[in-house]
């Protein structure tokens, strides 16, 4: 793993990689300190603009893909097993994740629309970020061979997703939002809500 350290385009101190890490242009990628890549970790891709924080963790078996304009880590960001990032590619795609952000077990990333967390984010297990989806319309085409549709997400700071949830594709959940389990986010929030149903509403002021 010495080599795939000297390979990437800078590279902090007490960098952690298993024997059995795979990135396919590491060349590409800014690396901070005490950043760890753990077993069973698959990057397949070349984005433009590529830079990891210092003290970021990739727990085992993380997938990301893409060429995306932007992927950038802020420090002190965990993704636990199985996150799937789909960084997607064209001048939308991004994925910019704020300081001590947090992604729980098997949640799945889609950038292809832009997807821009804040700080102190906290995203709980099997949480969907659709920043692309279908055509809806009826064509007269099957819907896998029509272009998708795609469009930014936005979570501002201190926000917590609970389990389960889906947040679609043209939406801003505001400054300290809580959307409840099993929700899903159709519309912009308002900061401070708990929100919760699907379509999403919001429930009552945190406060309260």
């Amino acid at each position: 793993m010495d080599d795939l350290r000297r390979r990437f385009k800078s590279c902090g101190s007490d960098v952690e990689i298993a024997p059995d890490v795979y990135i396919e242009h590491p060349e590409c990628i800014e690396v901070g300190d005490r950043v760890k890549l753990m077993r069973g970790m698959h990057w397949i891709g070349q984005p433009k603009h590529c830079r990891i924080g210092s003290d970021v963790t990739f727990y085992p078996n993380a997938f990301i893909q893409g060429d995306a304009e932007r992927f950038v880590i802020e420090d002190h960001v965990t993704f636990y097993p199985g996150v799937y990032i789909s960084l997607g590619k064209g001048e939308a795609s991004c994925v910019e994740i704020g300081h001590h952000s947090h992604f729980a077990p098997f949640g799945v990333l889609y950038g292809w629309g832009g997807l821009r967390l804040g700080a102190y984010c906290n995203i709980a297990a099997n949480v969907v970020f659709a920043t692309v989806g279908h055509d809806p319309k009826l064509q007269d085409k099957p819907m896998a061979l029509v272009p998708g549709c795609i469009g930014p997400i936005t979570l501002e700071q201190d926000v917590w997703v609970a389990a389960n949830c889906t947040i679609t594709a043209d939406t801003r959940i505001a400054r300290g939002c809580i959307i409840a389990a099993n929700s899903v986010v159709t519309r912009d929030t308002e900061p401070d809500g708990i929100y919760m149903g699907a379509p999403a509403r919001r429930k009552r002021d945190r406060s309260t």
